[in-house]
């Protein structure tokens, strides 16, 4: 199961946790004010109601709402927020809803005690507004990225490595492809030096002329002559000759001349050690960025270190 929550980007799933709560202070911060109103809605819905006639509709957003605070504070203290924040802003959409209609049935009476049970309804109504807002919008967005930077347990990201090597798709950038076409291939010069030795699962393995020698007799450039059909097959058949040599038009292949985008890592990244063509970074470092067509960009650093970073451990400035 947690190689499961690590193929979609999602946290591994732990057991209820307190500590998952208390440090958050956006978690905590919010639950404690939903609390605080449900629980002035609650004793002033009483008092009004054993004074005077009360609106049975605000009973069920009392009970309604108990079980959405329940639900958010299950999900927080078990860490599973990536998996249910569709859920829970469904739930939440509704029950703001309830909590704007019960203000509204009880903010125009005179009793004090009505007027209380609306104040705490209208404190929950904001809070879902902000749970929703908070739990609507992706991991990579501005203010999550924020709120999220003061969490405890938050500092992690999605393996990319993980859903690299348990797909069957490329993640290099622009080799995307469904199971009905088949993957577009690229030559040295568009690859700009990250050549690996498949283009479709993107597993390095082998010498840099290797890699070239397998590529070229995978998919042979369209034959001219019969002399040019057959060099192919002489680079395989005899490995020691020079025909393992990088060409003279190999060789002039320099990396990208322009970095037209500036991204900032919002998590460090360790590069594979088994590929050469990843780079790390640091959580906040600047990268320079020159493609951002695919889920691998290949990027710059400060330092002029260059290579291919995962895209969701980065965010465009």
């Amino acid at each position: 199961m947690e190689m499961n929550n690590a193929r979609y980007g999602a946290e591994p799933r732990k057991g209820f946790s307190i500590a998952n709560i208390v440090g958050d202070p956006f978690s905590l911060a919010t639950i404690g004010i939903a609390l605080a109103g449900w629980l002035i809605s609650f004793v002033s819905s009483i008092i009004a109601d054993i004074s005077n006639d009360f609106p049975n509709f605000a009973w069920w957003t009392l009970v309604y709402m108990f079980g959405v605070i329940v639900g958010v504070v299950v999900t927080v203290a078990t860490n599973s927020i990536a998996t249910y924040h569709v859920a829970i802003v469904g739930f939440l959409a509704a029950g703001l809803v309830f909590t704007t209609s019960s203000v509204n049935s009880l903010i125009y009476y005179p009793e004090g005690s009505k007027e209380a049970a609306a104040a705490g309804f209208i404190l929950l109504s904001m809070v879902s507004i902000v749970w929703i807002f908070y739990y609507g919008s992706q991991p990579q967005a501005a203010h999550r990225q924020t709120i999220d930077s003061f969490a405890l347990h938050k500092d992690h990201a999605p393996s990319a490595r993980a859903s690299r090597h348990m797909t069957q798709q490329s993640y290099r950038p622009g080799t995307q492809h469904s199971s009905g076409q088949p993957p577009q291939m690229y030559n040295s010069a568009q690859l700009a030096g990250f050549e690996t030795s498949s283009p479709v699962t993107g597993y390095p393995g082998g010498r840099v002329g290797e890699q070239k020698r397998e590529s070229a007799s995978a998919f042979p450039a369209p034959a001219q002559s019969q002399p040019q059909q057959q060099q192919p097959q002489q680079s395989i058949a005899v490995p020691q000759t020079s025909t393992l040599a990088p060409s003279h038009q190999d060789s002039a292949v320099s990396q990208p001349a322009e970095y037209p985008y500036r991204a900032k890592a919002i998590y460090s990244y360790e590069a594979n050690p088994d590929d050469a063509n990843e780079i790390s970074f640091s959580k906040h470092e600047i990268l320079e960025v020159s493609d951002v067509s695919g889920r691998w960009w290949q990027a710059k650093k400060e330092t002029g270190e260059t290579g291919i970073a995962p895209s969701n451990y980065l965010i465009l400035l």
